[in-house]
C-alpha cells in the first residue's frame, strides 16, 4: 500500500515575527518589536508631559509578542507594565533624552534633543519585517527650525533597528555647523559604556531598572529589584563617538537634506530564547562588532 504525501507548500502561514503599531490608548505611543526587544517613540499626546523624540526599550524573556499585552492591562486593569511579571517589562528612562538610540544633533559641542513626533505611517509589514515612518514638523536646534523625517526599519532576528534620518530646514537662511548621529543617554552611575572606534559603535550595559520609578513598582509588587542588566548599542557608520551631555554620541558632520543611516537598539543579559544570547557584556560587544562588519 502506498501512502499519499500531500504537499502542504503555500498553505502555512507564515509566523509573525516582527509586529509594531500606532498605540493611542496609551497616550500616542508608536511602538514595535521583534523577538529580542520592544521600543517606542513618544506622540502628541504625551506633549503636556514634556518627552523627547529618544527610544524607550521593553526588556523581554521571550520571543512572543508582549506589548499588546502590556498596554491591555495597564489601560483596563492598570497594570503596571515597568514590573517583571514573567514576560518582560519597561525599565527604562527616557525623559528628554536620546534614550537607547535616538537622533542626536550638535552644534559647537551643545546636544539637542526633539519632541514628540507629529504623524506616523506604516510603510512596510511582512511577518519579518516592520518599517514605519514618523514626522517631526520642529526640531529646534541651535535657533533654527528644522523637519525631521525618521523611518525605522525592524527585521526578526537582528538585535538591532536601521534608522534614516533626513533633516531639512524650514526656512531658508545661514545653517549651523551641524554634526548628528544617535545617541545613548548614560543613566547616572548604574552603566558601563564601550567605544568601539573600528565598528563606529558605541556599547553600554546598565542595570535594566534605570527608572526609579520601575524600582518602586517592582519593590511593592514582587519585593524584587534583581532584574538583571540591560545591553545597549548604536552603530554610526563613519561617526566619531564622544560624551555630550552625560549623553553617548556617534556624530557625523551633516549637511541638510541628506540621509543618514544608523543602527540602534537593545536586548536583557536574561534573554535565552533565541538564537543569540547576551549573558555577559563581553558578549554583547562580540555581537555588535559582529553586526557592524555587515550592518
Amino acid at each position: 500500500m502506498m501512502t499519499a504525501l500531500v504537499a502542504l507548500t503555500g498553505c502555512q502561514k507564515e509566523v509573525q515575527k516582527v509586529n509594531g503599531r500606532f498605540v493611542p490608548e496609551r497616550k500616542d505611543d508608536f511602538a514595535w518589536e521583534n523577538e529580542y526587544a520592544a521600543y517606542r517613540f513618544y506622540g502628541p499626546a504625551l506633549a503636556p508631559e514634556n518627552p523627547s523624540n529618544g527610544v524607550d526599550i521593553f526588556m523581554k524573556n521571550t520571543p512572543a509578542f508582549v506589548l499588546d499585552t502590556f498596554f491591555y492591562n495597564y489601560v483596563n486593569f492598570k497594570t503596571p507594565y515597568h514590573v517583571q511579571h514573567g514576560i518582560g517589562f519597561d525599565g527604562y528612562k527616557v525623559a528628554h533624552t536620546t534614550g537607547c538610540g535616538g537622533p542626536a544633533f550638535v552644534v559647537d559641542s551643545t546636544l539637542y534633543v526633539g519632541d514628540q513626533f507629529d504623524r506616523w505611517e506604516i510603510v512596510e509589514q511582512t511577518p519579518t519585517m516592520f518599517v514605519f515612518r514618523l514626522h517631526y514638523d520642529s526640531i529646534n536646534i541651535a535657533g533654527q527650525v528644522f523637519s525631521e523625517i525618521l523611518t525605522v526599519t525592524a527585521e526578526a532576528g537582528e538585535i538591532l533597528n536601521r534608522a534614516e534620518l533626513i533633516l531639512t530646514p524650514r526656512k531658508e537662511g545661514e545653517l549651523p555647523n551641524l554634526r548628528i548621529g544617535a545617541g545613548l543617554y548614560l543613566h547616572d552611575s548604574i552603566g558601563h559604556y564601550q567605544f568601539l572606534p573600528e565598528e563606529h559603535a558605541v556599547v553600554y550595559t546598565e542595570t535594566a531598572l534605570s527608572d526609579p520609578g520601575a524600582v518602586r513598582l517592582n519593590l511593592k509588587w514582587y519585593n524584587n529589584i534583581d532584574l538583571g542588566r540591560t545591553h545597549e548599542a548604536i552603530i554610526v557608520p563613519g561617526s566619531t563617538p564622544e560624551i555630550i551631555n552625560n549623553t553617548a554620541v556617534a556624530l557625523v558632520n551633516y549637511t541638510p537634506g541628506e540621509k543618514l543611516v544608523y543602527w540602534f537598539g537593545g536586548c536583557w543579559d536574561r534573554w535565552t530564547d533565541g538564537k543569540q544570547s547576551f549573558p555577559t557584556e563581553e558578549a554583547w560587544i562580540e555581537a555588535i562588532q559582529k553586526k557592524a562588519s555587515k550592518p
